[in-house]
């Protein structure tokens, strides 16, 4: 809200403020620069693992119904051109290609 602000920090107030919840890691995905060429506007991607959800504190002007869809799910939409918001599709593909990544590393370094 505020071009001064932290991103990291207005992330988790987002998290808090839309969909009530906190996180235990917040890892950055980077930023996305919706429309170079026109404005400067710089949306930063964040994923927050661990959440734990309590009260909303919704602007008067937002209404937001919370949903649990599977990540494959998301994928899986956003691939066939379901999910029509390019943020949302970048997210989706960004944190799926993120944790194939952590679960391949890991299945590598079990003993």
């Amino acid at each position: 809200d505020a071009p001064d602000e932290d991103p990291t920090e207005a992330a988790l107030r987002e998290l808090r403020e839309e969909t009530g919840a906190s996180c235990d890691k917040l890892t950055y995905l980077g930023p996305l620069y919706t429309t170079p060429a026109l404005i400067d506007e710089v949306i930063h991607m964040y994923m927050a693992e661990g959440l734990t959800f309590g009260e909303t504190d919704l602007d008067e002007d937002e209404f937001i119904e919370i949903e649990r869809i599977p990540l494959s799910t998301l994928v899986d939409d956003a691939l066939a051109g379901k999910i029509p918001d390019g943020k949302t599709q970048l997210a989706v593909l960004l944190v799926n290609e993120l944790l194939r990544r952590r679960n391949a590393q890991s299945r590598r370094n079990a003993p």
